[in-house]
C-alpha cells in the first residue's frame, strides 16, 4: 500500500555535480594527466566530461526546466590558477556568468572549492603532502571568495575528505595512486582538516569585510556510509570499529569541532568551536565487515551483504539501503544539532528502472527525519548529468539527464521528470 509524503515548503530540492566530472576541456588538472597515464576506466579521459563548460547556458536552462531550487557545483582550481600564482580572469568571468544565470533562474548555488581534483602544478609539488599545501589552497580560497562572494554566499570547502585520502593513498584509485600508505592517509587527513578550519574562518572574514548581503554559510561534504560487522566475530567487530574511526570519526571531529584526534594529532589548532554552519552528508550505501587476520585490512574486509538480492543493488554492485540515510543523519544530528544538507545521494542506473524508487525511498526517510525533529534542510540528487565517475570512467550513469557522448546531446530521463515534479510540488508517493 502506497503512502503519500509531503516535504516542508522551505525544504530545498536540487542536484549536484563536480567540475572535473562534467566540464571537459581542461588540460591543467591532475585528473587529465591521470587520464593520460591510462588510469581511468577503458582509457577514457576527463578532457571529455559532458562538455558543460561550453554548454553551461543550456544546462542552467535544463536545471530550471527540472524545477531545481538549489544546485551544488564545484569550481575548477586548475582553470582559475593553471600555473601557481597566475590567476585567470577569463575563468572568473565564465563562473560569474554561470552563477548569474543560476540566480536569475531562482536556483541557489552551493559551491565546492575542492572536489577531488587539483592543478597539476600542485600535484607535482606533492599534492596535499606538499609542505605548503594548506597555504596554497588558502590562496585559491581567498581569491575565489573575493571574486565570487557577491554572487555566492554558500560554500562547501572540501568534498569527501575521507574518500579522497583513502582512494589517493590507500586504494590507489586516484592520483598519485599510492597503495596502503597509511601514514600518508593520516597526514593528508590532518592537512585537509586544517585547510577546512582556516577556510571556514577566512570565508566568513572576507564576506563580512566586503559587506556582502546574504548570510554566509560554510560547511563540508562528508561521505558517511553504514559500517556494520557481518558476524559477531571479534575481528569483524574490531575491524568495523577501526575502519569507522579512521574513515568517519576523525574527520567529523576535525571538520566540525576543530579537534585533532589520535593518530593525526591532539587538541584544537584553531581553537575550540564549531567550524560548520551546516554539515553536508553524501550517502550511498552500506558496507558489512568480514573478519580478516590481515592487520593491513584493519582485521576486517568490507563487502556487500551476501544476502542482498540483485534488485537491491545498483549498476556498480552497491547495496541500495535507504534506512541508512536516517542512521547517518541521526549520527550527526544527535551529536551536533547543526543543519544537515544531503549534498549527494544517487544511483548509477543505466536502465532507469530503479532511480524513481531510489529517490522516493530516500526522500521518505528524510520526511521521517523531519518528523522526528532532525533539521534536514536540503536534498541534492547526484547527479544532474551523466558524468565521469572518476576511475570508473563514463560507464556508470548517475544522471537525471542522459548524455549522449557521441554528440553531447542531453535527454531528460523518465526519473528526471519524476524528480522535477517532486521539486515542484514537494509531494510524492512511497511504495514499500
Amino acid at each position: 500500500m502506497s503512502k503519500s509524503f509531503e516535504l516542508p515548503e522551505n525544504f530545498l530540492l536540487g542536484s549536484a555535480t563536480a567540475a572535473t566530472q562534467i566540464e571537459g576541456g581542461d588540460i591543467h588538472n591532475n585528473w587529465y594527466h591521470w587520464s593520460l597515464a591510462g588510469k581511468v576506466g577503458k582509457g577514457e579521459s576527463s578532457f571529455t566530461g559532458a562538455d558543460h563548460y561550453a554548454r553551461y547556458v543550456e544546462d542552467v536552462k535544463l536545471l530550471s526546466n527540472l524545477n531545481q531550487e538549489c544546485y551544488r557545483m564545484s569550481i575548477e582550481w586548475s582553470r582559475i590558477e593553471s600555473s601557481e600564482g597566475e590567476w585567470s580572469m577569463e575563468a572568473v568571468a565564465h563562473y560569474r556568468d554561470e552563477f548569474r544565470l543560476l540566480l536569475e533562474a531562482g536556483i541557489k548555488p552551493l559551491v565546492t572549492l575542492h572536489h577531488f581534483s587539483c592543478p597539476e602544478w600542485f600535484q607535482k609539488k606533492g599534492g596535499w603532502l606538499g609542505k605548503d599545501a594548506v597555504k596554497e589552497f588558502l590562496n585559491f580560497v581567498e581569491f575565489s571568495v573575493k571574486q565570487f562572494g557577491d554572487l555566492v554566499s554558500e560554500w562547501c570547502t572540501i568534498n569527501e575528505p575521507n574518500v579522497f585520502a583513502n582512494d589517493s593513498y590507500v586504494d590507489g584509485k586516484y592520483p598519485p595512486g599510492s597503495y596502503g600508505d597509511i601514514p600518508a592517509y593520516l597526514k593528508v587527513t590532518r592537512r585537509l582538516i586544517l585547510a577546512h578550519l582556516k577556510s571556514y574562518q577566512l570565508i566568513h572574514k572576507i564576506r563580512k569585510e566586503s559587506g556582502f548581503a546574504n548570510p554566509t554559510k560554510v560547511g563540508f561534504a562528508h561521505h558517511l556510509a553504514i559500517f556494520s560487522p557481518l558476524t559477531s566475530h571479534p575481528l569483524a567487530r574490531l575491524g568495523c570499529f577501526l575502519s569507522d574511526y579512521l574513515f568517519h570519526e576523525i574527520q567529523i571531529k576535525g571538520f566540525v569541532e576543530g579537534k585533532l584526534s589520535f593518530p593525526i594529532g591532539f587538541g584544537h589548532p584553531e581553537g575550540k568551536g564549531i567550524f560548520c554552519d551546516f554539515i553536508g552528508i553524501n550517502y550511498y550505501s552500506r558496507h558489512l565487515f568480514k573478519a580478516s587476520y590481515n592487520p593491513g585490512n584493519l582485521f576486517a574486509t568490507p563487502m556487500v551483504d551476501p544476502n542482498c538480492p540483485e534488485s537491491q543493488k545498483n549498476d556498480l554492485g552497491w547495496e541500495i539501503y535507504p534506512k541508512g540515510l536516517s542512521k547517518v543523519c541521526h549520527r550527526i544530528w544527535d551529536e551536533y544539532k547543526l543543519p544537515i544538507y544531503i549534498t549527494e545521494n544517487g544511483i548509477p542506473d543505466e536502465s532507469d528502472n530503479k532511480r524513481k524508487k531510489f529517490i522516493n525511498d530516500h526522500l521518505a526517510e528524510i520526511c521521517r527525519l523531519i518528523e522526528e525533529g532532525v533539521s534536514v534542510e536540503r536534498y541534492y540528487y547526484w547527479s544532474f548529468l551523466d558524468n565521469l565517475e572518476w576511475n570508473d570512467g563514463y560507464g556508470p550513469k548517475f544522471g537525471l539527464v542522459e548524455v549522449d557522448y557521441s554528440n553531447m546531446d542531453r535527454k531528460i530521463r523518465k526519473s528526471g521528470f519524476h524528480y522535477a515534479e517532486i521539486c515542484k510540488t514537494k509531494k510524492f508517493e512511497f511504495n514499500p
